[in-house]
């Protein structure tokens, strides 16, 4: 399938940060990718989960996105609006329809109140949103949405347009405490640290429902998105959704990434613990670092993270794809229901399906990482590399005693098992010729000749639908992201 539509995009959110040290990456070398814990900051307590794949959620239409996972989630919109980019197959980008306008209060504010910004953004009543007018917004202090049902938003619903810079003096630059808030088609970029945090304001006190949402977050110091509970009686951020987003690392924001912690401390979206989120339609580039020092993941759940679901990204140029889990990376968050009899984990079922990742740069380690991780699904995904990943280490690890993934209908370079893990593994391709893609890099669909891909798939429940938004066959789908037809 060649023509590009929309696969759905609503968002409920995502934040994050913290000092934690959760360095720990599998190795670029055969072999020992040790994971390490996390320290301080975040020391995100994680917990059981549910029933095995419980976050599946149902598959959409043309058009129309799959459902969410354990939390529900929407299902999308057709492709009509300029609301930012989002995954997609042949090198062009899913649109996504801008949000609906604003109801309720609104809050007015131009680049000539940069300075004042924190201010009218803390001051802003539970509820209200506040527009953004085009220009950019050299801010001096985090923007902290600490308010019930607050927005924070361009409104000319164009990221391009409305730029939110921290230039590097600013540690966070948008930081959430409270429950349903938006932050939407606007551009976060030269934060110290994160581009958006998210915490609870309290101990005890959970937060839900962030949406980001057609947002572009470039050149950040840390992780861009960092999500993490705190205090000895944590709240959690759940049920938060990213959706329609761009995240990129260029050269010139690579030397200012923050060395601490094995050399390389940033990444794209960081959960500590979260359960329900949602990460789909988004696009991540160059996220890594070329001094020295592994990457996290572009897209990351672990310390007790249940029910998450990825679909439909595309993920070029990273050191890491996405991880479920990451070595001793468990959490102590314990779940009424004590799932998989209250094992302690690192993530908790969950679905992987349709993304793309791809890279061709020496910094590029692992596409799929699940890690002391029970029941995650991962499906239709094509995961692979060119000749210039020279530190290449596997497309799909599955690694230590207690995982055990359900991984089927993949394309792949190399599948690897380790230390232990178990799984249902089947109807994946490794060692897949690149010649099986129309242009590997740019356009992922399939080409006729894909011969040992095409109608080569088991049927799943839960596949989702592919990277043109519509269903994979039943019966023999093809493998990986792409679900061609004539």
């Amino acid at each position: 399938m060649r023509s590009v539509i929309a696969a759905g995009c609503l968002v409920l959110g995502l934040a994050a940060c913290g000092s934690d040290d959760d360095s720990g990456s599998s190795s670029s070398t055969g072999g020992s990718s040790s994971g390490g814990s996390s320290a301080s900051g975040g020391a995100a307590t994680g917990g059981s989960a549910g029933s095995a794949g419980s976050a599946t959620g149902g598959s959409g239409g043309a058009g129309g996105s799959s459902g969410g996972g354990t939390g529900g989630g929407t299902g999308g919109s057709g492709a009509t609006g300029g609301g930012g980019t989002g995954g997609g197959g042949g090198g062009t980008s899913l649109a996504c329809p801008a949000l609906p306008a604003a109801t309720g209060a609104v809050i007015n504010a131009k680049p000539s109140d940069a300075g004042s910004l924190h201010s009218l953004v803390m001051g802003a009543a539970a509820g209200s949103t506040i527009l953004l007018a085009d220009g950019t917004y050299a801010i001096t202090s985090t923007l902290q949405l600490a308010k019930a049902g607050v927005s924070l938003r361009s409104a000319s619903n164009d990221a391009q347009k409305v730029i939110i810079d921290g230039k590097y003096a600013v540690n966070e630059l948008v930081a959430v405490s409270a429950s349903n808030v938006t932050i939407a088609h606007l551009t976060l970029t030269h934060a110290v640290d994160h581009a958006i945090h998210a915490y609870p304001p309290g101990a005890g006190q959970d937060v839900k429902n962030l949406v980001v949402y057609g947002a572009r977050l470039v050149d950040n110091g840390e992780q861009f998105i960092k999500v993490n509970p705190n205090g000895s009686t944590p709240g959690y951020i759940d049920e938060g959704r990213v959706e329609c987003s761009e995240f990129v690392m260029t050269a010139a924001g690579r030397p200012k990434v923050e060395s601490c912690c094995g050399g390389c401390y940033t990444g794209g979206i960081d959960v500590h613990a979260g359960w329900k989120w949602v990460v789909r339609n988004n696009r991540f580039e160059g996220i890594y670092c070329d001094t020295g020092g592994l990457a996290e993941h572009a897209i990351h759940f672990w310390k007790g993270a249940r029910d998450t679901l990825v679909e439909n990204n595309t993920i070029v140029d990273c050191a890491r794809g996405i991880g479920f889990g990451l070595g001793g990376g468990l959490g102590d968050r314990v779940y009424a229901d004590k799932p998989h009899g209250g094992a302690k984990l690192a993530h908790y079922d969950g679905v992987i399906r349709n993304n793309v990742i791809w890279a061709n740069h020496a910094y590029y380690d692992t596409g799929i990482e699940l890690h002391i991780a029970k029941q995650p699904q991962v499906f239709h995904n094509t995961v692979l590399h060119g000749s210039g990943a020279t530190k290449f280490f596997s497309s799909i690890d599955y690694r230590f005693g207690e995982t055990f993934a359900v991984i089927q209908n993949n394309l792949t370079h190399k599948i690897t098992q380790r230390d232990g893990a178990q799984g249902t593994v089947d109807h994946n391709l490794q060692s897949t010729p690149l010649a099986y893609l129309v242009n590997a890099g740019k356009d992922f669909h399939l080409t006729a000749g894909a011969a040992n891909a095409i109608d080569k798939g088991a049927t799943v429940t839960g596949a989702g639908v592919d990277i043109d938004g519509q269903a994979h066959d039943q019966g023999a789908p093809d493998l990986g992201a792409d679900e061609r037809k004539p």
